[in-house]
């Protein structure tokens, strides 16, 4: 396997990595900015593993995509990546191929190659937002557009709470990082992120619990949706928030089996935040051609 930059940009954090025969020889982590900061990482990384150039770079991104340009096109939870040109930018920066796609479909992508292996699965990502990946048949489900399996802007509550996406009660905006931050903020009247709120959760504070018990409710019942559509094998989880799984597993998973005549198999990805990081770095072997794009 080539040597390979994958990057993974987060709606908190973006990570950086030097892969070679499917292992991470380097890696570099940091809160999310924009593409110069991304070009820096690079540089960094490329001169720890001792590369002159990558062969190919692979983006994960979880926004909108123009997958034809390799343009990043809307950002709700990406400030600073409005219309930012990510295969020309990276192009241009380092002589060679970039391929963009779906931060979760790539992690779909990561665990296909390097992780369960199942042939027909969903991985579904809980962390700032809410996104996910299909693969069916051992292939990767991409859709008309590479917008296949945005689970996070399935409505579930037609006058919920408003979605960075422009809609309402969508399930990212009903149990996304992003949100659960916000409300638990408003609701406690200081600032806290989706994990400060999960801890008091635990730790018995009434207001905490009540907001991400209700946020699992919705994990469930969007879950079950998919299980009803698709049918997968298993549901694949991963991201920032799953990392608390011990005490919010059993509420989405109450939910979700009252929710689906035949609950699915879930679990936590083996592959842990390297997910979206070794499938952006395999991106190349699973984009469609008409996706690639003019390159380097």
């Amino acid at each position: 396997m080539d040597r390979t930059i994958g990057v993974d940009v987060g709606g908190t954090q973006t990570r950086v990595a030097a892969v070679e025969g499917g292992h991470l020889r380097v890696r570099r982590a940091f809160p999310t900015r924009g593409i110069r900061e991304v070009e820096d990482a690079i540089r960094v990384v490329l001169a720890a593993a001792g590369w002159p150039k990558p062969g190919t770079i692979g983006v994960g991104a979880p926004a909108p995509l123009d997958m034809r340009a390799g343009r990043i096109l809307t950002c709700p939870n990406l400030p600073g990546w409005e219309k930012v040109g990510v295969r020309e930018e990276l192009g241009r920066a380092f002589g060679c191929p970039v391929y963009l796609a779906n931060d979760a479909t790539c992690a779909a992508i990561g665990e296909l190659a390097f992780g369960g292996r199942g042939r027909d699965f969903v991985y579904v990502t809980w962390s700032t937002g809410i996104g996910g990946g299909v693969v069916a048949g051992g292939e990767v489900v991409w859709g008309a557009t590479g917008a296949a399996g945005e689970i996070g802007h399935i409505v579930l509550q037609a006058e919920g709470p408003p979605c960075a996406c422009g809609k309402k009660g969508c399930l990212e905006a009903l149990a996304g990082g992003a949100s659960l931050a916000r409300r638990g903020s408003e609701a406690l009247g200081v600032p806290l992120s989706a994990q400060d709120l999960v801890r008091l959760a635990q730790a018995g504070d009434p207001v905490a619990r009540d907001l991400v018990l209700t946020a699992c409710q919705a994990v469930g019942q969007g879950l079950a949706i998919v299980h009803e559509v698709l049918e997968p094998e298993r549901i694949v989880l991963g991201g920032g928030i799953t990392r608390s799984w011990e005490f919010l597993g059993p509420h989405v998973l109450f939910a979700l089996q009252g929710m689906a005549r035949t609950p699915p198999q879930v679990t936590l990805t083996p592959l842990g935040d390297d997910a979206g990081l070794l499938g952006a770095a395999v991106l190349p072997a699973y984009i469609p051609n008409e996706w690639r794009g003019p390159q380097t």
